[in-house]
């Protein structure tokens, strides 16, 4: 099978992209939350069209870069119309971070005017790691959630709580895991209320099952998170690497009431202790595009016409 024909027969699987060549209107599709293909951003700045994002701006000091810059995801050997693409990239300093924030709900206070939030979300996006990538811990697409309703409730991410719910939130990121000084695979870092630490469980495919992450390569990954119902341990999470289904842990508990729901988004590189061969010069660089956060499975893109 030929890499056109291979991802034509992932998107014949179905899911919102199957219905939206190239994602072209797709982020029109009544179960799109939000969709973002960078391209209305001003290219070469953090400059994003009013209304989309929710990140602040830059503050913390200049180890780090957010930027739309000219590129096209490759997907099967053939490109995807589009000019630009989003760059994240770090080096040793002083910020500990390069992302951007979606609030998919109430998430600063309760009037932030974004709803209660959801119970049930995918997020599929394009990543292409540097060629000279290696991992960083806590680096990916986080989901998670913050009870706006109760005084004290932490912030998502919020380290060292043994009891997340009891703190009012919950948070889980996607991430690459290393395995050898040269390879790496997907999975998950989450604080959800049965892991055992103070920190986040990792969990992580079977060895007959893990999707090995290429450098210098477009890949699509799409994640699930949902929540349990309150007093059960029905929620879970689920993990497709080019529309192949790569990992699900199922019997999680974020939450112990219901107005805790997913409200928040981050796209991010995020590290502890970078190591010092990246510099200015030579950073940490990751590159996204195509991302959209959808109540029901997006699945990769769908090739449009030659």
């Amino acid at each position: 099978m030929t890499a056109l024909a291979a991802v034509l027969a992932l998107a014949a699987q179905g899911g919102i992209a199957s219905r939206y060549p190239d994602d072209a209107g797709i982020a029109k599709d009544p179960d799109v939350l939000f969709a973002e293909d960078f391209e209305g951003w001003e290219t070469g700045t953090a400059t994003f069209p009013e209304g989309t994002w929710d990140s602040p701006p830059d503050r913390e000091p200049g180890s780090r870069v957010r930027k739309a810059v000219q590129g096209r995801v490759t997907v099967g050997g053939r490109e995807v119309p589009g000019k630009n693409v989003l760059l994240l990239a770090c080096w040793k300093g002083g910020a500990k971070s390069a992302s951007f924030t979606k609030l998919l709900g109430n998430y600063r206070s309760a009037n932030d005017g974004k709803g209660p939030g959801h119970e049930d979300v995918y997020v599929r996006y394009y990543v292409k790691f540097d060629r000279d990538y290696a991992p960083v811990q806590n680096h990916g697409a986080n989901l998670g959630g913050r009870d706006v309703t109760r005084p004290g409730s932490w912030w998502v991410g919020q380290a060292a709580s043994r009891d997340v719910a009891g703190n009012g939130y919950f948070y889980s990121g996607l991430q690459p895991y290393p395995e050898g000084p040269d390879r790496m695979y997907w999975g998950f870092y989450s604080y959800h209320m049965d892991k055992k630490g103070l920190y986040g469980e990792n969990y992580r495919p079977a060895d007959s099952e893990k999707k090995r992450i290429e450098v210098d390569r477009w890949t699509c990954v799409e994640r699930r998170m949902k929540l349990n119902s309150v007093g059960q341990a029905d929620g879970l999470e689920e993990l497709w690497v080019d529309g192949e289904p790569v990992l699900r842990r199922e019997g999680l508990r974020f939450r112990r009431v219901p107005e805790l729901r997913i409200s928040v988004f981050t796209l991010d590189v995020y590290y502890h202790g970078l190591p010092e061969r990246y510099t200015e010069a030579n950073p940490c660089k990751v590159t996204f595009d195509h991302l959209v956060i959808a109540a029901s499975r997006i699945g990769p893109i769908a090739p449009g016409k030659p």
